[in-house]
């Protein structure tokens, strides 16, 4: 190949020192595609001299020129195939240069024909400037420059460089994807069958961007023989003389190719006329119309009509039958590209899905220039990159110009009349189709098309990770209370991505944030810990709401089935919050499954609360029958409140003799009432030590009653280490109440 590719450096070398046509164009084109091409055409500019006003033309610089055919051989067959084509005439223009001079002496029947420097007794076509195709010349050229048709041999022949478009290529993907039979096949492989045998017009028709180049390309290939010529002229080409170069190649397998019909009619074109002289030679013509144009010509002029009147033509439908879908679905193993047609078939119909995208693609990478469309390239990322975290439906246009800020970086807020241009821009219709944004169902809901998801899915240069702040901005677009799907959708895509970067404590703490929002905490738990454990505060708070509601969701569980301890544990939970009506359901259930005498304190608490004296005395009752000391000073308290203090006084006493705090508290204070003071102090000491912190204070006021200053001093500070709010004022009171003028903070050494 690389031979291959120094004969055409080289052929083109001595084009462009000739001035040779097209080549100015072609070359620039060729070179708009990568960085390295465009260096290498800086240096090709800078040392070709002006020649024939073309700025290539000059000295060759063939290292610059060979590394621009490597680099337009692999991203753009087109270009290179009209190159080559360029080259090919060239280097047969050097070869009759220096062949000898035909021999011919023309007589009665040899076709003399004039040309430029003489007279040369072959056929010749007259044409205007041949464009595009795989170039290969057939009679002797002339020197004026006028390039004959284009031709080529089918085994050989580039499908995109005769009207296929092209579409995406990732790596070392075929140019084209599978070919997915359509229902017309069978019909169009008789007719060009046929017309290979007998001569006629093949021709299929159909809305823009249906298939019809591809599916009668893979009838050409599938029914022709590999050695096939195909003559592939330029629109607008000049075929009055195709014949006589025909009838010059004998025998040999031609076939006419004319991809858009419509722009090789006219006198000079494909006439009637001319059909039947093909027809005669049996030269198929194989062709392409829109349905627009065969409606226009066929019902239009008398000359058109004639030409169309006589062929039945393959009609091709944009929307796919579902025997044509079902043998996509097969066809998509192995090529990404028909795997997105498929998965998108819903929404674009799959021919214009193949051809469309790779221009949509092209653009959009090209408009992130400064100086071209960066806000809506972003807009444009920002729908891909949503549709990437999971989000299938469009969204409102206010999420987009929200995830714009994502990739700005340090540039300033767009402006609404910045952000408008900008969504104008990225939803204007292209090709006829599409925009890169279309419109959701929702009015002013927008999503990025199909094509454009996949190529970041398939991975397509030019697009990086997902932003770690856009998946919380997804979760909040797809949050639904009537539709969940979307939301798990969303969050099932999440794990996929985020979940092996775990190990990364910012991707860890992204996704279970996510998952904590999106209410499935026992996934969340193990991503909120490891943020958790090195300091992410929000993730520290939300993990501790993970696991209480995690807690209550499996005590509820146990408790659901019999368990009694559940029960409790899920009463206290909610009596923790404050919830009692949601607590004593739950005390209930563990009093019927067995665990009366452990819930009779908590469910007369409630009554209590609630001001239900009966039934909290009842629930009462039944805790100190089982023994509970702390239920015994909560009836005492019931019964004092109801005056009852003979009975609540012995409640407080058996619930302090039982080791109770709270009752030694209690029944102090009933001493002390009583005007027992010593007996009183005794169980306020006895309280203080059972870790009640009102013992000492109470103890201390007792002693300063009697004005025993130093020892309620001394029990002041006890309850004041304690943590008792009064303790500090009553110390104050001791000093003024002593009047010896020493502070009761004062050190008994320092003199006031």
């Amino acid at each position: 190949m690389d031979a291959e590719l120094e004969a055409m450096a080289e052929a083109l070398g001595r084009g462009i020192a000739e001035g040779a046509p097209d080549l100015n164009e072609l070359l620039t084109e060729a070179l708009n595609g990568s960085v390295e091409a465009r260096t290498s055409a800086r240096r090709l500019s800078q040392v070709f001299a002006r020649h024939h006003g073309n700025p290539w033309a000059g000295r060759l610089a063939a290292g610059d020129l060979l590394k621009v055919l490597r680099v337009t051989r692999y991203e753009d067959a087109i270009v290179y195939e009209k190159l080559k084509a360029i080259a090919d005439t060239l280097a047969e223009d050097e070869r009759a240069r220096t062949a000898p001079p035909p021999q011919h002496a023309p007589d009665a029947t040899t076709n003399s024909n004039t040309i430029s420097g003489g007279t040369f007794n072959e056929p010749v076509v007259q044409a205007g400037i041949f464009n595009g195709g795989v170039h290969t010349y057939y009679g002797q050229p002339s020197h004026s420059g006028v390039p004959p048709v284009a031709d080529s041999q089918l085994d050989r022949a580039n499908a995109i460089a005769l009207g296929v478009r092209r579409p995406r290529r990732i790596a070392d993907e075929r140019p084209l994807p599978r070919y997915v039979a359509r229902d017309c096949d069978p019909a169009l492989d008789a007719q060009v069958r046929a017309a290979a045998r007998e001569g006629g017009l093949v021709l299929v028709t159909g809305e823009p961007l249906s298939g019809k180049t591809r599916t009668l390309w893979a009838a050409l290939f599938t029914n022709l023989s590999g050695t096939t010529r195909i003559l592939h002229p330029a629109p607008g080409t000049d075929l009055r003389g195709l014949t006589a170069v025909l009838r010059a190649r004998g025998d040999a397998e031609c076939v006419l190719w004319l991809d858009d019909l419509d722009g090789h009619l006219g006198e000079h074109g494909l006439t009637a006329a001319l059909l039947a002289e093909l027809a005669r030679l049996r030269v198929p013509v194989l062709a392409t119309m829109s349905d627009e144009a065969y409606d226009a010509h066929r019902f239009g002029s008398p000359a058109h009509a004639r030409l169309l009147s006589g062929v039945d033509p393959v009609e091709l439908g944009a929307e796919w039958s579902p025997a044509e879908v079902e043998r996509l679905a097969s066809a998509t193993p192995g090529d990404l590209r028909l795997a997105g047609a498929y998965a998108h078939r819903a929404r674009h119909s799959t021919t214009e899905y193949l051809a469309v995208g790779p221009e949509l693609l092209g653009e959009w990478r090209r408009a992130r220039r400064a100086n071209a469309h960066p806000l809506g390239h972003h807009l444009v990322l920002a729908a891909i990159d949503l549709a990437r975290c999971g989000v299938e439906e469009a969204v409102p246009a206010d999420v987009l110009r929200r995830a714009d800020a994502l990739y700005r970086g340090a540039a300033p807020v767009a402006s609404s009349e910045e952000f408008d241009e900008a969504l104008e821009w990225a939803s204007r219709i292209r090709h006829g189709t599409t925009g890169m944004l279309v419109p959701g169902a929702e009015a002013g809901s927008w999503r990025a098309y199909g094509s454009l998801v996949e190529d970041a899915r398939d991975g397509v240069p030019g697009f990086g990770q997902v932003p770690l702040k856009l998946w919380p901005l997804a979760v909040e677009a797809v949050r639904c209370d009537d539709d969940r799907a979307p939301l798990d959708a969303v969050l099932a895509r999440a794990r996929a991505v985020l979940g092996p970067k775990a190990d990364e404590s910012e991707a860890a703490g992204s996704l279970g944030k996510l998952l904590f929002h999106g209410e499935d905490m026992a996934a969340a738990i193990r991503y909120l810990e490891k943020a958790a454990e090195i300091g992410d505060v929000e993730a520290q708070r939300l993990l501790g709401i993970a696991l209480k509601r995690r807690s209550e969701h499996w005590l509820r569980t146990a408790a659901e089935n019999g368990d009694g301890d559940a029960s409790v544990a899920l009463g206290d939970l909610h009596r923790g919050e404050g919830d009692l009506h949601a607590a004593l359901p739950w005390y209930r259930a563990a009093a019927e499954q067995g665990l009366r005498t452990r819930v009779a304190a908590r469910i007369g608490w409630v009554f209590h609360v609630w001001e239900d004296h009966g039934e909290a005395e009842k629930w009462y009752r039944i805790g100190v029958a089982a023994g509970d000391l702390e239920v015994a000073n909560d009836l005492g308290l019931k019964l004092e409140s109801r005056g009852a203090m003979k009975e609540a006084a012995l409640l407080y006493q058996r619930s302090a003799e039982g080791g109770s705090s709270t009752g030694a508290h209690n029944f102090g204070i009933v001493l002390e009432n009583r005007g027992e003071p010593k007996e009183a102090r005794a169980w306020f000491a006895r309280a203080h030590d059972l870790g009640d912190y009102a013992g000492a204070f109470l103890l201390g006021r007792s002693l300063m009653r009697e004005k025993r200053y130093d020892e309620a001093e001394e029990w002041f500070r006890k309850a004041q280490d304690m943590g008792h709010h009064d303790a500090g004022r009553e110390l104050t009171d001791l000093r003024a109440e002593r009047g010896d003028g020493r502070s009761a903070d004062t050190p008994d050494n320092v003199k006031a």
